[in-house]
């Protein structure tokens, strides 16, 4: 997912679960987080499980952001 964010110019922050408690307690209590990776959009408004890029793009133009054409 990292690489999708990077190809589009997607800003993105990355927080590893199985390294940062705080992280793993949030994706679990706050997101009620069963499968990674959990994408969070909009401060928590709009949530995609997993790499299901269609939704993610969804997700992205729902949210007002323009995505460069696939090459």
């Amino acid at each position: 997912m990292e690489r999708y964010f990077t190809n589009k110019g997607i800003p993105y922050s990355y927080r590893d679960i199985r390294k940062d408690p705080k992280a793993y307690q949030e994706w679990r209590q706050r997101y009620h987080g069963d499968i990674v990776p959990l994408i969070v959009f909009g401060n928590g408004k709009r949530i995609v499980d997993g790499c299901d890029i269609p939704a993610i793009e969804r997700t992205l133009r729902d949210l007002g952001v323009s995505l460069p054409p696939s090459p």
